[in-house]
């Protein structure tokens, strides 16, 4: 099963229902939060970098901000540089 066939299944097939839904997206919201709020250089492992590792962050972050209609209500200031950083 890939990774996105395990978060399909997760998201359409819990025994908890649509709930299950809004707890991923705050699980991802939440460690989006934290990732971002670290230095890069503590992020760095031997598969990826730091500076890759937040710019997921970044990207989840934009997203979800998007998706839940808070883009520039959210009063973090990271998510007007997460625009930019992704073309936006």
């Amino acid at each position: 099963m890939t990774n996105v066939e395990f978060i399909v299944e997760l998201m359409e097939r819990s025994a908890y229902g649509a709930l299950i839904q809004a707890f991923v997206i705050h699980g991802l919201d939440r460690y989006a939060q934290r990732v971002i709020a670290a230095a890069p250089e503590s992020l760095h492992t031997g598969l990826v970098s730091g500076h890759a590792w937040r710019g997921c962050a970044l990207e989840v972050r934009w997203k979800l901000a998007q998706r839940l209609g808070e883009e520039g209500n959210s009063g973090d200031s990271s998510d007007s540089a997460t625009g930019s950083a992704l073309g936006n």
